[in-house]
């Protein structure tokens, strides 16, 4: 069947259905599909601690968290000799920083890992990262936001580790 054989109404409604269609295209292909929001786990501490020190905006799509631990020594076994020894030599086995920040109907938010480098886990000396968080879904806006972070630490033979995590903590993003 021609178009041009169609009844005026007839060919007002495909035109429309048509357009519908062509509307509804782009907002099924935009759907975010990445499995949601990440949690922030709750505030924990074994043998280690852990805080937020400085949050900065840079040109809206990267925030730098920077992030202040410390930890006790280790009980570190030595697996060829049989002994164990205490070191205050710690590696960083891992960690994250999970930004997440609503903005109107919108929920952003960002990861950033931590993984590798030494630390001094002698109970006392505060240790300093600066861990980049990139946007997921939308660039940060000036505001409140909440930032949670993580950190584990081993000895070099990987027979003690400590851990903390931060929890979920309230922050204010800005460019300064």
């Amino acid at each position: 069947m021609f178009i041009s054989s169609m009844g005026r109404r007839a060919r007002l409604v495909l035109v429309g259905a048509v357009a519908a269609l062509t509307l509804a295209i782009p907002a099924t292909v935009s759907a975010d599909t990445t499995g949601g929001v990440p949690s922030i786990q709750p505030a924990f501490s074994r043998d280690a601690t852990i805080q937020r020190t400085g949050v900065r905006v840079t040109a809206k799509v990267i925030t730098t968290v920077t992030i202040a631990f410390t930890c006790q020594p280790f009980q570190s076994y030595n697996w060829e000799t049989g002994e164990t020894t205490e070191t205050t030599v710690g590696r960083i086995e891992g960690g994250q920083v999970t930004i997440i920040q609503a903005q109107g109907r919108t929920i952003d938010w960002g990861q950033g890992d931590l993984f590798g480098g030494t630390a001094t886990c002698d109970g006392a000396t505060v240790n300093a990262l600066s861990v980049p968080v990139t946007a997921a879904v939308s660039p940060w806006k000036v505001g409140t936001a909440v930032v949670g972070a993580t950190v584990m630490l081993s000895d070099e033979f990987g027979s003690d580790s400590d851990y903390a995590s931060s929890g979920p903590v309230t922050v204010r993003l800005t460019s300064r």
